[in-house]
């Protein structure tokens, strides 16, 4: 028996998002999860592991590396083996400095053809553990990238394995602009 890939989508606009959701999901071997909102991805990382995130660079209210940031410094999501695909518009100095500090694997300049969308996420998906981007991480410029960071208290008698949805929250820092 093989084992299903879980690929994450994550845009900022619904179409692009049931576009590459249809074009990923005849895909052997993977299994397709889109997500509306940040908050909603954060909630299923917390449950089960993605090997793929495929997330367009501006969010509506944060960007793709202050995403990846917030997920790889919280200890409580599974993020190990996961594999970061960014679309954006146009790349410029600071973005790239901001992949590079964030260990996003790969950007993809829209606009793209579906089908090399399909392409890129397979060949991802298929690359041995060993070749992987790793962050950077004592690196003077990955202090200047903060990101939000939420933390939901867990209540005494609930066990590990239950995600508290209507918990109450702590206060949350905003992201400086680096």
């Amino acid at each position: 028996m093989r084992t299903l890939k879980v690929v994450g989508i994550v845009a900022q606009n619904r179409a692009l998002s049931s576009i590459l959701a249809m074009m990923l999901r005849d895909c052997q071997d993977m299994r397709v999860r889109v997500f509306e909102t940040h908050k909603a991805l954060q909630i299923y990382l917390r449950i089960a592991p993605i090997h793929l995130l495929l997330c367009d660079y501006q969010l509506n209210d944060m960007s793709c590396p202050q995403l990846v940031s917030s997920l790889k410094s919280n200890p409580q999501m599974h993020t190990e083996n996961m594999q970061i695909v960014a679309l954006t518009r146009n790349i410029d100095r600071n973005m790239q400095r901001e992949i590079g500090i964030t260990g996003i694997d790969e950007v993809i300049v829209k606009p793209m053809s579906p089908a090399y969308i399909r392409e890129r996420v397979t060949a991802r998906l298929a690359l041995p553990a060993k070749f992987r981007r790793i962050p950077v991480r004592n690196n003077s410029l990955a202090k200047r990238v903060d990101a939000y960071i939420e933390t939901i208290r867990p209540a005494q008698d609930t066990p590990s394995n239950v995600v508290q949805l209507f918990a109450q929250r702590q206060p949350t820092r905003h992201p400086e602009h680096v």
